[in-house]
């Protein structure tokens, strides 16, 4: 059963949202000037049909955009988090930590991971480098944190 919430005022958001047989939601979109967009929250989520979250996706004008909160994060079926990926302007990018997470279904322990400045990757090392040149104000914290775990610190 989907159910669409359409604006007919064309600065305001239209909403799609369908649901499992079971009733439970199975996707909300939101779209605005046919562009998934939302200001507020996630554009696009998706749930499992226990209920429990899948993904959750954050857009400004049809680029994957969130300035506080993962813009991609996915979940397995138990609730553990699978993916999660920092976006700017449609490009990867994170100054306090890396932009791509990824973690084993079976644990709690990383997959991988990944440190991108403005859609361009670097190795942990050159990623501080560079928070250092753009003047982030993360760079001491990160590089404390590299040094910590380089020397067990």
């Amino acid at each position: 059963m989907i159910k669409k919430f359409e604006q007919y005022n064309k600065e305001l958001p239209e909403v799609i949202i369908d649901y499992h047989k079971n009733g439970q939601k199975q996707y909300e979109y939101w779209f605005l000037n046919d562009k998934v967009h939302r200001e507020d929250g996630p554009a696009s989520q998706t749930w499992y049909s226990n209920g429990q979250k899948h993904v959750e996706e954050w857009y400004l004008n049809g680029k994957k955009h969130s300035e506080n909160v993962p813009a991609i994060q996915w979940w397995y079926e138990n609730g553990k988090k699978h993916v999660e990926e920092w976006y700017l302007n449609d490009k990867l990018h994170r100054e306090d930590g890396p932009a791509i997470q990824w973690w084993w279904y079976s644990s709690v322990q990383k997959e991988f991971e990944r440190w991108y400045l403005n859609g361009k990757e670097y190795s942990r090392d050159k990623w501080i480098d560079n928070l250092k040149k753009i003047g982030s104000p993360h760079y001491e914290e990160q590089e404390a944190l590299y040094n910590a775990e380089k020397y067990n610190l």
